[in-house]
C-alpha cells in the first residue's frame, strides 16, 4: 500500500497540473493528507462513491500520462544511475581533485532532481 501511495504522489508531482483542480484536490486530500473517502466527500459536499470515482479516474489519467510519456520512469532511472556513478567515483577517488569535483557535481545534479 505504501508503495502505491508513493507512486501516485510521484505521478501527481509530475503530471498533477494536467488534472482538473477537483481531481488534484481529491488526490491531495487522499494521498498526501491521508483523508478517508468519507472525509473527502464531506469536505467536497458530495457522496463517498463520487469521491471514489474521482480518485480512481484521476489515478488512471496519471498512469496514462506515465504510460505515454515515461517521465517518472526516466527520472527514477536517472536518479539511480547518478547514485551508482557517485558510489563508483567515491570508491576510486582517493585524493584525486578531479574525481572529488565529479562527485560534487553529481551531488549538485541529484539535488536538482
Amino acid at each position: 500500500m505504501l508503495e502505491k501511495v508513493s507512486q501516485v504522489v510521484l505521478l501527481k508531482d509530475f503530471y498533477g497540473p494536467l488534472l482538473t483542480a477537483k481531481q488534484q484536490e481529491a488526490l491531495n486530500m487522499h494521498y498526501e493528507n491521508d483523508w478517508s473517502l468519507s472525509e473527502i466527500a464531506a469536505s467536497m459536499n458530495t457522496s463517498r462513491q463520487a469521491v471514489y470515482d474521482l480518485v480512481k479516474r484521476a489515478e488512471g489519467i496519471l498512469q496514462d500520462f506515465e504510460d505515454k510519456l515515461g517521465l517518472v520512469a526516466r527520472f527514477q532511472r536517472t536518479r539511480q544511475n547518478l547514485d551508482e556513478l557517485k558510489l563508483i567515483l567515491e570508491d576510486s577517488k582517493a585524493d584525486n581533485p578531479r574525481l572529488n569535483q565529479a562527485v560534487s557535481l553529481i551531488e549538485e545534479i541529484s539535488a536538482l532532481l
